[in-house]
């Protein structure tokens, strides 16, 4: 059986970026595959502590609530993000997140230890204009790619401060298609 695996990295349990992600993991459901999801709220978790203990081994020193994410994302078909921007970046809880998957990388000439999975990230903002924050986006997309991952998509839903928003019906169905896609041969 495929699985996937979802980190959601806003601090709203029920927050537009956890709404995109819901259509995602029914997406992905829908075609037959298995979900994990990471909540990168959770205060069990601890950032990179900088010991380099993954220069040497694959996986990571730390103990905590990531700990079984090195497993479930070797054993994967496909990894989703989901992230707000905040100040022009990720979240804080992304940002330890991608600095938590620096053992996707091995010593030597940083080769991919788990390459040949397909990946999606999911950002939300207050901000209407989609381009506001794409260089944020595209480097994290980048860093994802150095990991030998292959993006299928990476959606940006805008406007989340306007008092009225609501996500666009063509949004939850791309995030929905876009789900099936992570499996899809």
């Amino acid at each position: 059986m495929s699985k996937v695996v979802i980190f959601n990295g806003s601090p709203r349990k029920n927050g537009y970026t956890s709404k995109i992600l819901a259509e995602v993991i029914k997406g992905a459901e829908a075609a037959g595959a298995q979900t994990v999801t990471f909540n990168l709220n959770d205060p069990k978790i601890r950032g990179c502590q900088g010991c380099l203990y993954c220069r040497e081994h694959d996986g990571c020193a730390t103990q905590d609530y990531l700990q079984p994410m090195y497993k479930e994302i070797t054993e994967s078909d496909a990894i989703v993000l989901g992230s707000p921007i905040y100040y022009h970046d990720i979240s804080s809880q992304a940002k330890i997140w991608l600095d938590r998957t620096f053992p996707m990388i091995g010593i030597a000439n940083f080769e991919p230890r788990h390459p040949g999975k397909k990946f999606l990230t999911i950002f939300t903002q207050g901000n209407a204009d989609k381009d506001s924050f794409a260089d944020r986006i595209n480097h994290l997309n980048a860093v994802l790619k150095i990991y030998g991952w292959e993006q299928i998509d990476s959606l940006v839903c805008c406007g989340t401060n306007n008092p009225d928003f609501e996500i666009s019906t063509e949004l939850l169905e791309q995030a929905f298609e876009d789900g099936k896609r992570l499996i899809a041969g």
